[in-house]
């Protein structure tokens, strides 16, 4: 509060040296070190200035002696197949496959070349087989890679192979088998800025990893684990790719984050506005690593607070867009407050009578950029009302501005996961793969 509201006193430096102090009593050097160079760079001239220039080389050299110290093995945990399938295209008319060498299309069960060619192919559906440049193949479904290079869909590179498959509508489906850690290379760089801080990218490396897998093991019934959109994690493959990033995917290789021995699906989002809310009352399971507590890292983040007017108008045709069947909106009353300041329903009062709907549904249906978060409060407004909130995104699991922030402060990946994440280890996967 000192060095907030009266930066300019005498109190203020004392304020912050002796933050310094405490943070390297306790063995928290990365803080420390930031605290003291914080100091120098604000009060050149204090009157702690000397001792403070002693305690900042202290805090740096404690922070390398740690980082020296050999690092205790990680638990292990084995899978048996880390490839995943990602969905790139979906009821496509047709796709254009290129690459620097011939491209070979298998059957997918008999694993038999059906066409090769060089330069483009383009694929589409007819009547469900597949087509390839204008010949007809005796296929609904197939295998495409790359002799050489890297294979790209409609000029967009990714690593791996393709299955694309043709349905009875003449509409094309395309899913990219991509080994994990390759797949974390067009991941990371998509969720988290790579000029953010190497231990902000290796919790995201971490999060990202133990989502997919998670994911993936509850999809073995389904044609595919993940889609390439917010909908999974935003992947944007090998274009998508960054030297900072795909040092921190492979300085973790392998890293994922377990809650009693098994993979824990890490949800995470942009900001939690200074509170993390609990999985429970986003959706529907109640995971004991993924509870709401107070998260100062994620406060007073640029843009983190916001404000937002809309009509009842709006809101009315953006839910019954989702077939709720609202009529003309006279209220809209945010219910059941969680701990974390979350609303946990939006009752909405209309002519057709009054619908309740879960603040995160609320949130999706409105618009998820347009309502950034469920962190809010309702002010109303002539026509309609006015939204304050903080935080963007379900605030649940890791806040990825809040890892920025402790990263800044010399946390290293692990602890900024073991803050996010409640009880969890970080576990060294065993796989044939890896």
């Amino acid at each position: 509060m000192l060095i907030k509201d009266y930066p300019g006193s005498n109190f203020a430096q004392d304020a912050l040296f002796n933050t310094g102090m405490v943070h390297y009593e306790k063995g928290t050097f990365g803080q420390a070190y930031q605290s003291f160079k914080s100091y120098l760079e604000k009060y050149p001239d204090g009157r702690h200035r000397q001792s403070a220039e002693v305690w900042v080389e202290s805090a740096k050299a404690e922070m390398g002696a740690e980082k020296e110290k050999e690092p205790a093995p990680l638990p292990e945990l084995s899978v048996a197949d880390t490839t995943l399938r990602v969905l790139i295209r979906d009821k496509a008319t047709s796709v254009t496959l290129s690459a620097g060498g011939p491209i070979t299309i298998s059957n997918t069960f008999s694993g038999e070349a059906v066409y090769e060619g060089l330069g483009s192919l383009t694929l589409a559906a007819r009547s469900g087989r597949l087509v390839v440049n204008g010949r007809e193949l005796k296929v609904s479904e197939c295998i495409a890679t790359a002799n050489e290079g890297i294979l790209a869909l409609d000029g967009k590179r990714y690593r791996g192979s393709f299955r694309v498959s043709a349905d009875d509508a003449s509409k094309a489906q395309v899913i990219n088998h991509v080994d994990l850690e390759a797949y974390l290379y067009g991941v990371v760089p998509r969720e988290m800025s790579p000029k953010w801080a190497e231990d902000a990218l290796k919790a995201q490396a971490v999060a990202a990893r133990s989502y997919a897998l998670y994911i993936k093991q509850k999809s073995t019934d389904k044609p595919y684990d993940l889609v390439a959109t917010i909908a999974s994690q935003v992947y944007g493959g090998y274009d998508a790719e960054n030297a900072a990033s795909t040092l921190a995917v492979d300085a973790t290789r392998g890293e994922v984050i377990t809650y009693d021995g098994r993979l824990t699906i890490a949800y995470f989002h942009a900001n939690s506005g200074g509170f993390t809310e609990s999985a429970k009352n986003v959706w529907v399971a109640d995971l004991p690593y993924l509870r709401g507590t107070r998260d100062q890292y994620s406060d007073n983040i640029q843009n983190g607070k916001w404000d937002l007017a809309l009509s009842y108008l709006t809101i009315q045709e953006r839910l019954n867009q989702y077939g709720l069947n609202v009529g003309a909106i006279s209220q809209i009353r945010p219910i059941d407050i969680s701990s974390s300041g979350r609303p946990l329903k939006v009752a909405v009062e209309s002519t057709r009578g009054g619908t309740v709907l879960k603040s995160n549904d609320f949130r999706l249906k409105v618009g998820a950029r347009t309502l950034r978060s469920t962190l809010f409060r309702v002010q109303d407004n002539t026509g309609g009302v006015q939204i304050i909130g903080k935080g963007f995104g379900h605030g649940v699991g890791m806040s990825q501005w809040g890892a920025y922030r402790m990263a800044q402060e010399g946390h290293d990946y692990r602890g900024i996961l073991q803050h996010y994440y409640q009880g969890v280890q970080i576990t060294s996967l065993t796989s044939p793969s890896l």
